[in-house]
């Protein structure tokens, strides 16, 4: 300090800049201090400012200027500050020269509501705020916690217009809520309706843009450590239902009340305890009938799901069944009591005639179907879409199986079951076959074991009956086993039911393809291979029938992905086609030989949907092209229109999954050739000239190409009639050309050019320099303007903005978030939005813009 007042004197008397020549021994981070030292290093330059600007004041003499190099290039990487030592004006001050956010660190702090509105100004120049690790930690966490609600409380109260902001910025800058949204938020109603309480100031009102709009997707809440009514207030604040998870409850009478008035403003409920429900309903044990729908509305939110356990009373089950009687038919009920009497249990189901879904104990099932045998339900039987059994073990003793499927056999009698799901354990084929001669409409769902057993018993049982039984109440899907060719041959010929099978795990011999033929109409068949050879022996017998039960057998799909074909197969595939008509084929991976596309081109027009992988879409692009320079005259079969048809109008050369392509062929990019090119375009123009082709009805999608400039030169005479899906590359290569062209191609190329992205032109987190920028800048100004532009993460300066801000008002929603734009440009920008009102949206979030309040008085502006 005396070094600085003396060099200020000298320099005042001499004229010579010594205040920089003693300040410049600090521009380097040479100080005495341990390394690391944040809070040593902190303190020192923070008394050197307090002192500095001590000696400032009572000398009239302008020294801080000249330490702003040390603030620059020396300060710590974490400010370390007291407030309860310190004004928190102070930490505003000398974080204001820093160049850029850094983090603070609080070793304690002040409850003052000046020196807490002082922080507020602090947050902006913050990038992460810390507190000291303590021993006492439960009650310090408590201390930072109210420490940041003073905050949001302070903003409330002063800083109504960026509420919002703030709030959001108190969240991501501490870790005590880390991940913690909903505590947050559920704190800090609870504390500003404490501070009302005490103060009678009216705060809640400002704080409610932050509830309609900031609130988690889903609320989470302990209601065993707060309030139901604390969750009610600020659900009520909320513009439209949410969902909500209990982490816990009280089941006192009062607190369940208090929560089913919660349920009006609840979209869904979610609990970890299944039996929450039936914990609630003991809780209220006389009700109105209000308070019924009020449990009918609480089931409802619970996904309609109640699982009922443990001792079950008469008195629980007539709590339940007030309930079911209003809802039982989207019910899925789960009985799974320890204890239940055959009155209880006759309760349940008494009056109720159908149920959604219903799961049954071993135990509960024998009890109900000797209740059933002993009453018989009346004229009433109870519907039940789904049925299925609740077992400890996924292999259940023989005895205890056995007991509980002559149980469910019984239940199958009395009650209307659609569907009997037995796939969570595993049984023995035999048990089953009582439950195969239950007479009338079940389907029965089976894990693969206890199929691929049951399978077996039935094809050695030799039995026609059986066996059709068997495959009506399995759907005839086999899919899940493996058939010997014997198996699959007398499930058929025994049974007139349609077969499913994958013969990727039943591999037929050749000579079994010929003796399924004649069954063709009845199996369906999961197997690109079958489908080959099918296709070769129907071919070589010239059977154009079996074309037809081919078809219907694999859903009218000719798959041949991954198969390698020769020229017998393509002539095939060629006669399959000849005899069929609205078929789709599957080429995937398929190689076909040189010369064979040109002969499934003209059948294309039977194909109503054809899969290639783009190695196989160019060259049928190719072929398309050449064919039509051969036969040229005008009264040529239109192959382009029949191929761009069965490919949906969408020509896909990207890597993505739509087109599945191998792993090798994913890890390059895809270069196009000029050919290629010429070739695309060759066959858009045809099929334009020969429908009339609405405007981006063709999807061309480039990402993961390489295209060279005079190849994409091909291309751009066509952009008007495709719906263009560029890569970021590809799309400034496009904007380079468009911007290069003479005056004339400019205008048709730009117009073509929007025209194919439809309006949104997308170059976030792609690197922008001034060449780019400036082609950018030429394509909107003879543009007739743009939807969206994303210009986000492009690292763009206010150098990069300058030629294209002339032109920003021919776009509705713009994007120049995460960029490094500065408040230089803010004037600009202002102007820019006063003046055009056809601008929708401007986003300027997380740049480095300083001074913010010039934004906030204009709703287009999103920034924080």
């Amino acid at each position: 300090m005396d070094l600085l007042s003396q060099a200020a004197e000298w320099e005042e008397q001499t004229g010579e800049k010594t205040l920089k020549l003693v300040s410049s021994v600090w521009t380097y981070s040479t100080f005495h201090l341990p390394n690391g030292d944040y809070s040593k290093q902190s303190d020192f330059l923070l008394d050197l400012y307090s002192n500095v600007k001590d000696y400032e004041t009572q000398t009239g003499r302008s020294v801080l200027p000249a330490l702003q190099p040390v603030y620059q290039s020396a300060s710590p990487a974490v400010w370390s500050i007291d407030l309860r030592k310190r004004k928190a004006s102070l930490l505003l001050e000398v974080l204001k020269l820093q160049p850029e956010k850094k983090p603070v660190e609080l070793k304690g702090w002040s409850d003052e509501e000046s020196e807490v509105r002082s922080f507020l100004q602090c947050l902006a120049h913050i990038s992460q705020l810390r507190f000291p690790p303590l021993k006492d930690n439960i009650e310090r966490r408590k201390r930072e916690k109210t420490f940041l609600l003073n905050l949001c409380l302070q903003a409330a109260l002063h800083e109504r217009g960026t509420i919002q902001t703030t709030v959001e910025k108190v969240l991501s800058l501490s870790k005590v809520y880390h991940y913690q949204k909903c505590d947050f938020l559920l704190d800090l109603y609870s504390h500003v309706k404490d501070y009302e309480t005490q103060t009678g100031r009216s705060v809640l009102p400002a704080l409610q843009p932050v509830y309609q709009s900031a609130s988690p997707a889903v609320w989470s809440i302990d209601l065993s450590e707060r309030k139901a009514s604390l969750l009610l207030e600020v659900l009520k604040l909320q513009p439209e239902k949410k969902p909500v998870e209990l982490k816990g409850w009280s089941d006192e009478e009062s607190e369940v009340r208090s929560f089913l008035q919660c349920l009006s403003y609840i979209s869904q409920l979610s609990c970890d305890d299944d039996r929450f429900f039936q914990t609630v309903c003991e809780s209220i044990p006389v009700r109105s009938r209000e308070e019924d729908q009020q449990l009918a509305s609480l089931l409802q939110a619970l996904g309609s799901t109640l699982s009922l356990g443990g001792e079950l009373p008469r008195k629980t089950c007539r709590s339940v069944v007030s309930v079911l009687g209003l809802c039982a038919s989207r019910v899925d009920l789960t009985l799974n009591p320890s204890k239940i009497s055959l009155k209880g249990a006759l309760l349940l189901l008494r009056h109720e005639s159908k149920l959604h879904k219903l799961r049954l104990s071993v135990g509960m099932a024998v009890k109900l179907s000797r209740l059933v045998r002993r009453t018989g339900r009346g004229a009433t039987p109870l519907t039940v879409p789904e049925l299925s059994l609740v077992l400890k073990s996924s292999q259940p003793p023989e005895r205890v199986l056995s007991r509980a499927l002559s149980s469910v056999a019984t239940l199958l009698r009395l009650w209307r079951v659609q569907c009997l799901d037995l796939t969570n354990f595993q049984i023995q084929g035999h048990s089953l076959i009582t439950l195969l001669c239950h007479q009338g409409p079940l389907s029965l769902r089976l894990n693969s074991d206890t199929l691929q057993q049951l399978t077996v018993v039935v094809y050695e049982a030799q039995d026609k009956d059986l066996t059709q039984w068997f495959l009506e109440k399995v759907g005839g899907d086999l899919t899940s086993c493996r058939l010997d060719w014997e198996v699959l041959l007398s499930l058929l010929q025994h049974s007139t039911h349609n077969i499913t099978v994958d013969l990727r795990k039943n591999r037929l011999l050749e000579k079994n393809i010929s003796d399924l033929l004649p069954f063709l109409g009845r199996v369906t068949l999961k197997s690109s291979s079958f489908v080959k050879s099918s296709i070769r022996h129907i071919y070589d017998s010239r059977d154009s029938d079996c074309v037809s039960s081919l078809l219907r057998s694999s859903d009218h799909w000719i798959n041949l992905n991954s198969r390698e074909l020769d020229r017998v197969d393509c002539t095939a595939l060629c006669f399959t086609l000849q005899h069929s008509h609205q078929v789709k084929v599957n080429l995937l991976w398929t190689s076909v030989p040189p010369g064979e596309i040109e002969s499934i081109l003209p059948l294309l027009d039977r194909v109503s949907q054809l899969s290639v992988d783009r190695m196989l879409l160019l060259s049928f692009l190719q072929c398309c092209a050449i064919s039509q320079i051969q036969q040229g005259a005008p009264s040529s079969p239109p192959t382009a229109v029949w191929l761009l048809r069965s490919l949906h109008y969408r020509l896909d050369l990207s890597c993505s999954s739509s087109v599945d392509l191998s792993a090798q062929d994913q890890e390059k990019a895809l270069c196009l050739t000029t050919d290629h090119c010429r070739a695309i375009n060759s066959v858009l123009k045809q099929n334009q000239h020969s429908t009339q082709l609405v405007q981006n009805q063709v999807q061309l999608i480039l990402r993961d190409c390489e295209v060279e400039d005079r190849a994409l030169r091909e291309l751009l005479p066509i952009l008007h009639i495709v719906k263009l899906s560029p890569s970021k590359a590809l799309l400034l290569q496009l904007l380079d050309l468009v911007s290069e062209g003479i005056e004339e191609g400019l205008l048709r190329h730009t117009e073509f050019l929007c025209r194919a992205l439809d309006g949104e032109l997308d170059l976030s987190e792609t690197r922008l320099d001034q060449k780019a920028c400036g082609s950018l800048a030429l394509v909107l100004e003879h543009s007739e303007g743009l939807s969206e532009l994303d210009l986000s993460h492009c690292q763009l300066t206010d150098h990069h903005v300058q030629p294209l801000i002339t032109h920003l008002h021919k776009v509705q929603v713009l994007d120049l978030s995460h960029n490094d734009i500065t408040d230089a440009l803010t004037d600009r920008i202002l102007q820019l939005v006063s003046t055009n009102t056809s601008i929708h949206t401007i986003r300027l979030f997380n740049n480095r813009i300083q001074d913010r309040r010039p934004f906030l008085t204009d709703k287009r502006f999103n920034i924080w």
